[in-house]
């Protein structure tokens, strides 16, 4: 698999496109779910390594320039909530997030316009492992 392409389940696919063609989606939220659909890799979820962020995953990462730590659970636009760590996958950062692997280095750019480089440093709770440890 090329190095940086990113893995998403189909079913986060099929939702991602969903919110794009959703009412109150943005034009730039269909371009990016557009953009996604034409360069990631689709697997069942099942077949998703267990390294890889997917939507509903909580994650810790870094920012590389000054070892700032966070944690995020990626979710879909209507959930979104920074306060309570929910970030969008629609979101800058979000969208550079998702489909990555732990130990890969993402850049996103904020709406401060600002590039952000983040090291995804470990996957803390994935939905589907609990369903493939049944």
């Amino acid at each position: 698999m090329p190095k940086g392409m990113p893995i998403l389940s189909e079913l986060d696919m099929e939702r991602l496109k969903r919110c794009a063609r959703a009412s109150g989606a943005s034009s730039e939220h269909r371009m990016l779910v557009e953009e996604l659909e034409g360069t990631a890799m689709l697997l069942d979820a099942a077949e998703v390594p267990a390294d890889v962020v997917m939507v509903n995953t909580r994650i810790e990462c870094t920012v590389v320039a000054s070892g700032e730590a966070h944690q995020w659970t990626l979710v879909y636009p209507d959930e979104a909530d920074y306060e309570r760590g929910c970030i969008s996958v629609l979101s800058p950062t979000g969208f550079a997030l998702l489909g990555t692997r732990v130990g890969q280095k993402v850049e996103c750019r904020p709406p401060s316009g600002v590039p952000v480089q983040y090291i995804v440093k470990s996957i803390l709770f994935r939905p589907e492992q609990l369903a493939l440890a049944d």
